[in-house]
């Protein structure tokens, strides 16, 4: 099941961010091309093939390129610089906004890594509606973005008080506050990961108590002819 994860990964994820930082100036257009080519190709094929379309990793790898294309345009460092905070703020701002249309990507997130591991929209749908899962969602939701939030105003604070000749002078407290924020998250994550391991157990456990129980009982009503011929001499 997890083969299926890897290639979605692959695609969405590492395509696009490998792509978009290569160093060559010359043909990065037509590689850019190829790789939204590939993209589509690869979620048609996994919608007629598995039923299934990766909707967050679509998102990502969609907004990833188009943020890179527009950023070529970006005459110094300093400038890619402000464009990378205003990023920050649109997207802690879009998830806030889709709150209120109880819309939570991680959610969407969470349920495409399932449908991707080969679950049933019925199993996902049915164990992301649990009150401790959603809980969960709404607490890294709201993590993630006071992550955004904290690394956009150190950021404004630095291009405000420094200007082009000193903006990475809090790149070290920038990254701290990448390192604590992304420590929270992974640790929320795995909080997650760990209750869908107890809920995969709690269900095999419960199907081993029906199949057993099924099995006693179709054992009970068995008629044993040796034992009925004994009985009928």
């Amino acid at each position: 099941m997890k083969i299926k994860l890897i290639p979605d990964i692959l695609v969405y994820v590492f395509a696009p961010i490998l792509v978009c930082n290569l160093e060559i100036n010359k043909n990065i257009n037509y590689i850019i091309l190829a790789l939204i080519i590939l993209t589509f190709i690869y979620s048609i094929t996994t919608a007629k093939n598995e039923f299934r379309l990766n909707i967050s990793g679509i998102i990502f790898a969609s907004l990833y390129i188009f943020a890179h294309i527009f950023k070529q345009s970006a005459e110094s460092d300093f400038v890619r610089y402000i464009y990378d905070t205003y990023c920050f703020l649109v997207l802690s701002i879009s998830f806030i906004g889709l709150t209120f249309f109880d819309k939570n990507i991680i959610r969407q997130i969470y349920s495409d890594i399932l449908r991707s591991k080969g679950h049933t929209k019925y199993y996902v749908g049915h164990y992301l509606s649990r009150k401790f899962i959603k809980q969960e969602f709404e607490k890294l939701l709201a993590i993630i973005n006071m992550h955004l939030l904290a690394i956009a105003f150190i950021r404004v604070y630095s291009i405000s008080t420094y200007g082009a000749k000193g903006y990475l002078t809090t790149l070290d407290l920038e990254k701290l506050v990448y390192l604590l924020f992304i420590i929270v998250e992974f640790y929320m994550v795995y909080k997650m990961i760990r209750e869908n391991k107890k809920d995969k157990n709690n269900r095999f456990k419960k199907e081993n108590i029906r199949n057993n129980t099924i099995n006693k009982d179709s054992e009970e009503k068995i008629i044993y002819l040796n034992k009925y011929k004994k009985t009928n001499k």
